[in-house]
C-alpha cells in the first residue's frame, strides 16, 4: 500500500458478497485513476471462509477489516471511514462494478465545479427483466442537486456511484445505523439539508447489480422501508408544509407499490384470493393516485386474468420475471 495519503478511499463492504468481490476489486485496480486506497471490511458475514479465499490474491493491495460481528451496513461503512486516510470517500457495494474511468472522471467533475459530492448512473445488471437499464430518467439534467429535487424524487443517488468528501460526511454523523436498507437515502438528505454541495455526472460510469436475495432486490422489505425512511427522516429534519404534502404523496404511492409485490408474492404462493385482493386494493388507490392509465390498465388486466385463468397469470409471471419468482416464492 501507497505511504502517502491518497486522494480516494475506497470502501467495501461485505456482507454475503464473496462470490462477486473478486469482479468488483478487479474493475477498482483496472482505474485509469491510481491515487486511491481499498479498505474492506467484513461485516460479521457468512460466507467469511469465502472472502478471505476471494481477498488471498489481493492481499498486498488492500487494508482488510475483518469484523467478526454483524453490525449493519450503515455501521460497517461508518467504521471503515474512520480508518480512510483520503479526503475524498466512495462507497463500492460489493457486487458492483465501476468502468475504467469512473474515479478519473468523477473526481475531476467535483473537483473542477467545487462540488462536496458527486454521483453519476449506472447500467443495471444481474437480473434479467432489468438488464440494460439504468437510472437516467430519474435524475436530472447534469449539474448540481437541489434539496427539492431529492425530495420529488427526481434524482437517484446509489451508493457505489458516488464521491464524498470526508468532511462533508463526518459533518452529518455518516450514515445513521438506527436506518436499514435506506441508510443511504437518509445520508443524501441530511447532507442537503446541511447545505453540502451535490453534482451528478449524467454518464453511464458503472454496473449496479440486482440481486433477488440482496438488499436492493428483496423488493417486499424494500417498499416498506422506503415508506419508513420518510417518517424518520421527518423526525430529524424540518421539512416546509408544501414539502411534507410531496411526501405524502410519495407513501402513497409507495404503499401501492407494496400491495402490487405482495399481490405478486401470493401469486407465487397459488393464494389466488390473497393475490386477487392485494391487485384490487393496488388498483383502488392507483386510481385515487391518478397513476398512469398504462399502469392502471395493467393492473386491471391481471384482476380480470386472476377471475379467469390465475395459473395462466401465474405461468407469465414466472416466465416473465423468473428470478424474483424463484427467490419470492422461497419466502416466509
Amino acid at each position: 500500500m501507497p505511504r502517502n495519503k491518497p486522494a480516494v478511499s475506497v470502501i467495501i463492504p461485505n456482507f454475503n458478497t464473496a462470490r462477486f468481490i473478486s469482479n468488483t476489486l478487479d474493475s477498482v485496480f483496472a482505474q485509469s485513476f491510481k491515487d486511491f486506497e481499498v479498505i474492506v471490511i467484513n461485516d460479521g458475514a457468512p460466507d467469511t471462509a469465502d472472502l478471505h479465499e476471494a481477498l488471498a490474491a489481493y492481499k498486498d493491495k488492500l487494508i482488510f477489516l475483518d469484523k467478526a460481528q454483524n453490525d449493519g451496513t450503515a455501521f460497517t461503512r461508518n467504521l471503515a471511514a474512520s480508518h480512510a486516510r483520503a479526503d475524498v470517500l466512495a462507497f463500492l457495494d460489493a457486487d458492483d462494478v465501476w468502468q475504467p474511468s469512473f474515479l478519473d472522471e468523477l473526481h475531476s467533475f467535483m473537483a473542477d465545479n467545487d462540488y462536496d459530492m458527486v454521483y453519476t448512473d449506472a447500467e443495471v445488471f444481474g437480473i434479467r427483466h432489468m438488464a440494460k437499464k439504468n437510472f437516467m430518467p430519474y435524475n436530472p439534467e447534469q449539474g448540481l442537486v437541489t434539496r427539492t429535487m431529492l425530495i420529488e424524487g427526481r434524482c437517484h443517488i446509489l451508493p457505489s456511484g458516488a464521491l464524498i468528501n470526508k468532511h462533508a460526511f463526518n459533518l452529518v454523523g455518516g450514515f445513521d445505523p438506527a436506518v436499514r436498507r435506506t441508510e443511504d437515502f437518509d445520508l443524501w438528505m441530511r447532507l442537503l439539508f446541511n447545505g453540502v454541495r451535490i453534482g451528478y455526472l449524467r454518464k453511464l460510469l458503472f454496473k449496479f447489480r440486482l440481486r433477488p436475495d440482496s438488499g436492493s432486490g428483496d423488493f417486499l422489505v424494500r417498499m416498506q422501508r422506503c415508506i419508513d425512511v420518510w417518517e424518520i427522516l421527518r423526525k430529524k429534519l424540518d421539512f416546509t408544509a408544501e414539502e411534507n404534502l410531496i411526501i405524502d404523496r410519495h407513501i402513497e404511492v409507495q404503499q401501492s407499490g407494496l400491495l402490487r409485490a405482495r399481490g405478486r408474492y401470493y401469486l407465487s404462493q397459488r393464494d389466488w384470493k390473497s393475490a386477487l385482493s392485494a391487485f384490487r386494493e393496488a388498483r383502488l388507490m392507483a386510481e385515487k393516485l391518478s397513476l398512469p392509465w398504462k399502469h392502471r390498465l395493467k393492473l386491471a388486466i391481471v384482476i380480470n386474468a386472476l377471475r379467469v385463468s390465475p395459473n395462466l397469470v401465474l405461468r407469465i409471471f414466472q416466465t416473465l420475471r423468473p428470478q424474483e419468482f424463484e427467490y419470492i416464492s422461497t419466502m416466509n
